[in-house]
Order: C-alpha cells, then sequence, then structure tokens
C-alpha cells in the first residue's frame, strides 16, 4: 500500500477508521511527524495529534488496498 494521507476532524472519526481497519487482517501503521503508532489502536492514535494530517501505510495486496481506500474516503485528505 502506498502512503495515504489521513485526516480527523473528532474524535468519532477516529473511533469509525479504528472500526474499518479492524475488519482486516493486515497490519497498518499512522505517522505524524517523526511518530507512529498502529492505525488499529485507537489509544494509540489519540496520543497523536488530531489537528494535524497524518499518513497511513499497510501491509496489504494491492486490490485489498483499493477496497480499504474506498472505505476510508471520508478520512483522506487531499
Amino acid at each position: 500500500m502506498n502512503k495515504v494521507n489521513i485526516k480527523f476532524r473528532d474524535v468519532a472519526d477516529v473511533n469509525r477508521f479504528v472500526h474499518i481497519l479492524s475488519k482486516y487482517d493486515a497490519d497498518f501503521n499512522l505517522y505524524c511527524g517523526s511518530y507512529y503508532v498502529d492505525a488499529k489502536s485507537l489509544l494509540g492514535i489519540m496520543t497523536m495529534d488530531l489537528r494535524n494530517s497524518m499518513w497511513m501505510t499497510g501491509n496489504c495486496e494491492p486490490a485489498e488496498a483499493n477496497q480499504i481506500i474506498r472505505e476510508l474516503g471520508d478520512f483522506v485528505a487531499a
């Protein structure tokens, strides 16, 4: 999976984001500056500054990556 820019508006967004990713077996990381957390970890994401854009990577097949990006459409930043 290529880097995907992610932006959250509020804590409810983070909850929905984690719920979507939890359906998949692949591992995902969220990066903000020099920090990164497990993208399936609600607590981990909450330790980051939600006002800033983040980027996500994952270790999944391209077809699965496309499906995941479609599901995360509300959080994908331009």
